[in-house]
């Protein structure tokens, strides 16, 4: 009966956090955010790139909201995608953080800051510090993503 207990019991970092919402491969809308069968779910402390945003390297321009969303897709391919709710939005959408293949696996919210697909929301004073702004700092310093060019 123990076995069972643990098994079927949340880990202690998803009880701590909130709820979790998971499924395998969910849909990517785009680099901010995901659709597990219908239920919508932002990706938190992060700002993604909407599809139809274009990007200029100098004259030349490329769909890099398109590029971040198949970035997006490319990494979540078919894993089993966990992610622990943090707060809500205004609209009363969940954020959370996710985790490929379940909590404690690579973090999407991190890779994608990190690739530069997606940017490192800013602390508004009134909450936690900006969670991913080192990854950020990474991606400019490297060119990736939508720091290409810059």
């Amino acid at each position: 009966m123990t076995l069972l207990a643990a098994l079927i019991a949340p880990t202690a970092e998803a009880q701590d956090n909130g709820a979790e919402i998971s499924g395998r491969g969910p849909a990517v809308i785009d680099s901010a955010s995901l659709d597990f069968a219908g239920r919508q779910v932002g990706l938190y402390g992060l700002q993604g790139t909407p599809v139809s945003q274009t990007c200029a390297i100098g004259s030349q321009v490329w769909a890099c909201g398109q590029e971040a969303r198949w970035a997006a897709q490319n990494r979540v391919g078919n894993h089993w995608v966990v992610c622990v709710e943090q707060e809500q939005d205004s609209a009363g959408r969940p954020l959370a953080v996710c985790y490929l293949g379940g909590v404690g696996g690579p973090e999407l919210n991190a890779w994608l800051v990190e690739q530069g697909w997606a940017l490192a929301l800013r602390n508004d004073g009134a909450g936690d510090p900006a969670p991913y702004l080192a990854q950020e700092e990474a991606a400019r310093t490297a060119g990736r993503g939508l720091w290409r060019g810059r």
